[in-house]
């Protein structure tokens, strides 16, 4: 099977798949520790709905794809003070059955939810799209990795001729050649995903956070063994057989493709800011006036925040259907395409540039 197949299968397997078990993840051994333990995370989205809901002049609708146990929902209702339409979209059933007794809906579709005036969140959630993975075959063109099983019954890796003529393609429209040896990973799973997004979201912005980069970064051969990674029990781990269904898998998202995708699909903007800064801009300072645990909110805030912690480590991409004003947290001039973690001499790229 095509290394896309099998990331799909170990994280989605209807039985065995690491989402499918979802609710092991969230628990203190689970694989990762991010934005969502933080209340003040919850606080500044809240902040996020309230500015949709002045813009649009009604109270939004709130979709959030992925919801882990329903906590950073139930928070984000708690900090709006009642009840809300707020759907959850997610295939786990562990996580929705999470999320129901949390107080929310939760589908496992998008094409389950009707068109309505819409905020949509996605924390983390691009990054966990299946993955296939190329390397350069050292003539302009790319093999493709799948997998398959040895004498022994081990899994292993083996690089082919590729399954569908798309991947050479992609590589062709952001003008990437790979260099021999040189491996990537390319998402083809955005389009589906922003064409059913238009047809629920009427009118509405789209909000995701996540980490990547834009394309001429992340297929440069600074990153010749591309981003893919594994994290079990909140370490990153070397192995992507190891613990299949524990583990996590997740690659770099490549801002670039997302962008083109969702204008595609007939969305505006695409916005990029660093998640401090964005954090920032919608008032998480504000989280509490509480003297006795304005030690500890400080602390959050500063993670949450920091160029040095999760601040830079994230970063936010907005969209909004057309003849919407910018989305909420964003400040004229703050929106570039960038990873703080790349060589200084790696170049800027501004949003306006991305076709």
């Amino acid at each position: 099977m095509t290394f896309r197949d099998f990331m799909e299968a170990a994280l989605y397997h209807p039985d065995y798949g690491f989402y499918t078990q979802g609710p092991h993840i969230c628990s203190p051994e689970g694989p990762f520790d991010t934005n969502v333990k933080f209340p003040a995370f919850a606080f500044a989205l809240a902040q996020a709905v309230k500015q949709v809901d002045e813009i649009l002049g009604e109270e939004t609708r709130i979709l959030e794809i992925g919801g882990g146990t329903g906590e950073l929902g139930r928070s984000i209702l708690n900090f709006l003070g009642g009840q809300r339409n707020y759907i959850v979209v997610d295939p786990s059933s562990g996580l929705r059955a999470k999320q129901i007794e949390a107080g929310l809906q939760a589908v496992e579709d998008l094409a389950q939810v009707p068109p309505a005036p819409s905020l949509v969140f996605a924390n983390e959630f691009l990054d966990a799209l299946p993955v296939h993975r190329v390397m350069g075959n050292g003539q302009g063109g790319v093999l493709e990795f799948f997998v398959d099983l040895d004498e022994t019954g081990e899994l292993f890796e083996i690089p082919l001729e590729p399954s569908i003529p798309a991947l050479q393609d992609r590589l062709n429209d952001l003008n990437v050649s790979l260099g021999r040896g040189q491996v990537a990973e390319i998402s083809l799973g955005l389009r589906p995903v922003f064409q059913k997004l238009r047809l629920i979201v009427d009118p509405g912005y789209l909000i995701f956070i996540d980490y990547g980069d834009s394309a001429s970064n992340l297929y440069s051969f600074q990153r010749r063994n591309g981003t893919l990674r594994s994290y079990y029990r909140q370490h990153q781990i070397h192995d992507i057989f190891y613990a299949l269904g524990e583990q996590d898998l997740t690659a770099d998202v490549d801002f670039t493709a997302v962008i083109h995708e969702a204008r595609a699909a007939g969305f505006d903007g695409g916005t990029l800011i660093a998640q401090g800064s964005w954090l920032n801009n919608l008032g998480i300072q504000n989280y509490t006036k509480d003297e006795k645990a304005l030690r500890v909110i400080n602390q959050e805030v500063e993670v949450l925040t920091r160029t040095s912690q999760l601040g830079s480590a994230f970063d936010v991409l907005i969209f909004q259907t057309k003849g919407l004003p910018a989305g909420p947290g964003i400040v004229k001039g703050t929106g570039t395409v960038k990873n703080p973690h790349r060589p200084p001499s790696f170049p800027t790229v501004s949003i306006d540039s991305i076709k």
